[in-house]
């Protein structure tokens, strides 16, 4: 009621009531006494702690016999040019002359390593299971 209030006021919704009002639908449709609205509450909640669980995860990190873990969330908010130098400064290769790049698997496909894209990064780093250092 509050925020159909506040819809006819002209204050737009803050965005946890937005998300309290998803909730509460969702809540709704799987209590829901129609088979068919309860089973697509049952199916938006799944979805919604896939895609929690999936972003939450953190990214292995492989460089010759090391293995490291990384925060998804601090390497999402990096541009992939500042997640190379961060990359190369965890794993003392600062000062390397080799040419280097960066393999990933992704989700979905977590067997088959694929070049990154650096200019693409924040776009493909939610869907990033490992990363591979390759000199």
């Amino acid at each position: 009621m509050a925020s159909y209030q506040r819809a006819q006021s002209g204050t737009p919704p803050s965005i946890s009531s937005l998300k309290i009002g998803a909730q509460d639908a969702m809540s709704e449709l799987v209590s829901s006494s129609n088979n068919v609205a309860a089973g697509i509450g049952e199916v938006l909640q799944a979805l919604g702690a896939v895609s929690t669980a999936t972003t939450s995860k953190p990214i292995m990190i492989e460089y010759g016999n090391r293995i490291m873990a990384l925060g998804r969330k601090r390497m999402a908010v990096m541009s992939g040019r500042n997640a190379f130098l961060y990359l190369k400064s965890k794993f003392g290769l600062l000062n390397a002359t080799a040419a280097l790049y960066l393999q990933a698997t992704f989700i979905g496909d977590e067997e088959t390593f694929v070049e990154v894209d650096m200019d693409a990064w924040e776009e493909l780093v939610p869907y990033m299971h490992k990363l591979r250092i390759i000199i």
